[in-house]
């Protein structure tokens, strides 16, 4: 028999930072007191994900921060933010961001300056996105990607949101393409492929057009994603949901359990992991319970 539809823990981490910034933003105007960015989504300015260290003043990149993403606690001027793995990552501070409200308007005034400045065009797309103006972002991400087509991270992006909008044969297309982009030799990089490999899962795993799903294509791709970063065990969900997918609920269930056991297993997705993996097991004994078809 067929298990039951099951939900799906997807954990991207994908913001690296890049060699060198398409064009210099000006200063965005500080806008607020800082008393009142606890909780706002706000936009990053520079970099794709470089916070600076929780432990020290020294900026690191950071896997897993949005460029557009929300402030969770604020310390004068440092604003901490979580990653997508579900950690506190560290900070960025006030100069250095700007409030999602407000981005869209700061963003069109750049471009107005200089119509080849693909990064304001991709954080514009990113602002949009946020905001549900879905149009209007493709329009910015490929905007960004006809400036600087040899730029992995914008087919990645681009990728994203055509998965959100369900158009799942653009989306393969453009993590297809991020991943030919992406240079094999670059050891920096594989944390992106990883990402890039997870994403391609989670498409062929999940595509509500089934002449595009393909759970063994889904389990090829989250294999690859592992054995790139095996370092994070939101990954294994990934494999665990494609073994799902194709009916391989034991193999679903132990990999679900090894990213649980994981101590780098991230908290604030552990109660979902839990439950998932109940999911699993429920199905596994529904099954054996009925036996063969």
């Amino acid at each position: 028999m067929k298990h039951k539809s099951l939900n799906v823990i997807l954990v991207a981490a994908f913001c690296l930072q890049p060699a060198a910034i398409g064009a210099q933003l000006v200063s965005a105007p500080q806008q607020q007191s800082e008393k009142s960015w606890a909780g706002q989504p706000i936009v990053m300015l520079h970099g794709w994900g470089a916070v600076h260290h929780r432990d020290r003043d020294l900026a690191r990149t950071s896997v897993g921060i949005n460029i557009v993403t929300t402030v969770v606690r604020v310390e004068g001027h440092r604003l901490w933010l979580n990653s997508t793995g579900g950690d506190n990552s560290g900070w960025v501070d006030v100069k250095d961001v700007l409030l999602l409200s407000q981005a869209v308007p700061y963003f069109n005034a750049l471009i107005a300056s200089n119509h080849r400045n693909w990064d304001a065009y991709l954080r514009r797309a990113e602002a949009e996105h946020a905001l549900n103006q879905r149009e209007a972002a493709t329009n910015d991400y490929s905007k960004a990607i006809e400036l600087h087509p040899a730029e992995a991270f914008l087919f990645l992006r681009r990728g994203r949101h055509y998965n959100t909008l369900k158009s799942c044969e653009s989306a393969l297309h453009d993590f297809e393409e991020a991943i030919r982009l992406t240079p094999h030799s670059a050891k920096q990089d594989y944390n992106l492929k990883a990402e890039l490999y997870s994403l391609e899962s989670g498409v062929y795993a999940n595509c509500p057009d089934i002449s595009l799903r393909d759970p063994r294509r889904a389990i090829v791709t989250a294999r690859r994603a592992v054995t790139l970063d095996p370092s994070r065990p939101t990954l294994l969900t990934i494999l665990a949901d494609a073994h799902a997918r194709a009916g391989e609920l034991e193999q679903a269930i132990k990999f679900q359990q090894q990213a649980l056991s994981s101590p780098r297993f991230p908290p604030a997705y552990r109660e979902g992991a839990e439950q998932q993996l109940h999911q699993y097991q429920q199905a596994l004994a529904a099954q054996k319970s009925n036996g063969p078809l």
